[in-house]
């Protein structure tokens, strides 16, 4: 059986919270969508098959919704990050896992930001930019994130003068 090399550091619990507001968020705008949609198509259509058409549509998000909530314990348990003297880890993914190392020598500059959902949590998200791409670690608390910072731009430091 092969086993997945979980990383040490987990993000904190609140992000579960971030992540049920936001599936919910998405699921009220999908249906207000189908609703607007059956709205407009009975205007000009005036077909049976519209109402059957949003039943089914409503069916699936709620059920795309509801699994997606379930996931979430089993999502927050693969969702982790790492820092070491060579570089950053963060892992991502529960069905298809995926861990990005971001050598140190390669970061150009750390933001933080937060969007709606994160502040009303008191929350983060730090983006590393190297060169090639951005690379996201999201839901830190705020302390956390700016201790992060100043110890991924330590290493950095240290690692150009040695070279």
């Amino acid at each position: 059986m092969n086993t997945y090399i979980l990383l040490k550091n987990k993000m904190p619990s609140s992000i579960k919270k971030a992540w049920i507001i936001k599936d919910l968020i998405t699921f009220f705008i999908s249906i207000a969508v189908i609703e607007a949609l059956r709205f407009f198509a009975k205007v000009f259509w005036h077909s049976a098959w519209i109402n059957r058409s949003q039943l089914i549509l409503i069916i699936i998000v709620s059920s795309i919704t509801v699994f997606s909530l379930i996931l979430i314990p089993y999502k927050y348990f693969f969702h982790r990050y790492e820092i070491n003297q060579t570089e950053v880890a963060i892992q991502t993914g529960f069905f298809f896992r995926k861990t990005i190392y971001i050598p140190l020598v390669r970061i150009q500059h750390i933001e933080a930001s937060q969007g709606p959902i994160l502040r009303l949590i008191g929350l983060t998200e730090l983006s590393i930019h190297t060169a090639a791409s951005t690379h996201h670690l999201s839901g830190l608390d705020i302390k956390t994130a700016a201790d992060l910072r100043a110890q991924i731009l330590e290493l950095v430091e240290v690692i150009r003068e040695d070279v």
